[in-house]
């Protein structure tokens, strides 16, 4: 059978109440009946010293307890008048017909628990001695002790007024433990379902943002944990939202870019076939030229599934990071000077080792220098700084105009952005490059950093890890 929380929790607080109010119950009712047994010995007591002084007027009048040794019955009677209490007006409720109330002790039970003994110990009158048990009063004639009282202790109640006493005070205390378990019950339903109810309103969020409504937010009004619980899952549907229009965003700029050369390569088509034009070296150059494109861009999506997905494999090993970039310029020198763009670099010192895949550095710094030649105007400029931090290596590529502006600066590293679509489209750029930057970076726990160049361009800072110093200089 399945309980709901709510039922749990009623559960829980009901049953710890039961054993609450049982555990005090019990000891209530063990206290009442010893405090009473208590009670009862101190009246007997009372009634045992009204004793004594009879017993010391009956001693100075015969001298010794031969009375009371030849006549136990006249024990029992001074026990009687020692016990005697005046009649009220009017008798207690509960005492039935009688015009007078009982004695609240039987002077013949009492009698069986006392004994009269002389001073060496022999018994008088009365039942044999308990030298372990029995209480002892002193009866004591002109300074002079001359024989004592012993009682036994109570053990139960034998009375019957004293029963139905006790009786009538256990039902009151049964009756006031039912009436506070009923209303601990109550306490208990009504702060279980206080208690569930934001639990009931996030599983209801919950199950509508499973069912595809992701634009359900639950209500917060509580300070604790179920609040902050209630704020994930409102973050969890906003990044859901998120996500989702990044996705389809994702999705519709794939299916745009892959039109795009897709279209051009079948109008090429379509013209060489319907004779339109002719098959030649610069309509073979610019059906490769679109095909490059497309093989471009399906590589660099499979780069960017392949770090999304953790698949792609580093083979990390300590790099020289300086030396690497020494040689990626040195190749794309003569690139940047026939784009129009003057390298400077900024190189000097201890070069840094790093715990990295140079392969993937390479391929770093190379789109670096692809993003600068595609989209820095001519003629530009392109400063490349190398620093050694204590424990980083920090790499600046930064070039001449045009600028970005601060909103695109917080987009540069989005998928598929691109400043100016139709310039970047001429220009090649899918708008990947600075993402898979971003992937390589991270993937060798760096920060890659975007900002405005003191040149009017784009400044891109890394920042690597260092594990160790090569002493080398340039």
């Amino acid at each position: 059978m399945r309980l709901t929380i709510t039922t749990r929790i009623f559960l829980a607080l009901t049953i710890v109440s039961i054993v609450i109010l049982a555990l005090n119950a019990a000891v209530t009712r063990w206290s009442f009946q010893d405090g009473f047994l208590d009670y009862i010995a101190q009246q007997e007591l009372e009634t045992i010293e009204e004793a004594v002084e009879r017993l010391i007027e009956m001693h100075r009048r015969d001298g010794n307890w031969q009375a009371l040794h030849s006549n136990p019955r006249r024990w029992n009677e001074l026990l009687r008048q020692s016990n005697d209490r005046p009649p009220p007006k009017r008798p207690p409720r509960g005492a039935g017909r009688s015009d007078h109330r009982p004695p609240p002790h039987d002077p013949l039970e009492l009698g069986r628990r006392t004994s009269l003994v002389s001073t060496n110990g022999e018994r008088v009158v009365g039942r044999e001695r308990n030298v372990n048990t029995d209480q002892s009063v002193p009866i004591t004639v002109d300074g002079e002790i001359v024989g004592y009282v012993l009682i036994a202790p109570q053990r139960r109640l034998t009375n019957q007024i004293d029963q139905n006493f006790a009786s009538e005070q256990e039902r009151s205390i049964y009756l006031v433990a039912l009436a506070a378990l009923l209303f601990a019950a109550a306490i208990s339903a009504f702060l279980a379902r206080q208690l569930t109810q934001p639990v009931r309103a996030m599983a209801k969020g919950a199950r509508s943002i499973t069912a595809g409504n992701i634009k359900t937010r639950i209500a917060v009004s509580r300070r604790d944990e179920l609040g902050d619980l209630a704020n994930d899952l409102n973050q969890l549907a906003e990044t859901l939202e998120k996500n989702q229009a990044s996705r389809q965003r994702w999705v519709a700029d794939i299916a745009h870019e892959l039109r795009t050369p897709l279209a051009v390569l079948r109008g090429e088509l379509e013209a060489i076939e319907d004779g339109i034009r002719a098959f030649n070296e610069a309509t073979r150059k610019s059906l490769q030229a679109e095909v490059g494109r497309l093989t471009k861009l399906v590589g660099d999506l499979h780069d960017l599934s392949a770090y999304d997905g953790g698949s792609l494999e580093y083979r990390r090993e300590r790099t020289n990071v300086g030396a690497l970039l020494h040689d990626v310029l040195d190749n794309a020198e003569n690139r940047l000077r026939d784009a129009g763009i003057v390298l400077t670099r900024q190189i000097t010192g201890n070069h840094a080792e790093v715990n990295a895949d140079s392969t993937r550095l390479e391929q770093l710094f190379v789109n670096l220098l692809e993003n600068t030649i595609r989209y820095t105007d001519t003629p530009g400029i392109l400063r490349v700084a190398y620093t050694v931090m204590a424990d980083t290596v920090e790499l600046d590529f930064a070039d001449s105009a045009p600028g970005v502006t601060e909103h695109e600066m917080k987009l540069l590293f989005d998928r598929l952005f691109r400043v100016d679509t139709s310039r970047s489209r001429n220009s090649g750029g899918s708008g990947l490059g600075l993402s898979i930057c971003k992937a390589i970076v991270e993937a060798h726990q760096g920060t890659l950093q975007a900002m405005p160049s003191d040149a009017g361009g784009l400044l891109i800072r890394i920042c690597l890890p260092v594990v160790g110093v090569a002493r080398q200089s340039q």
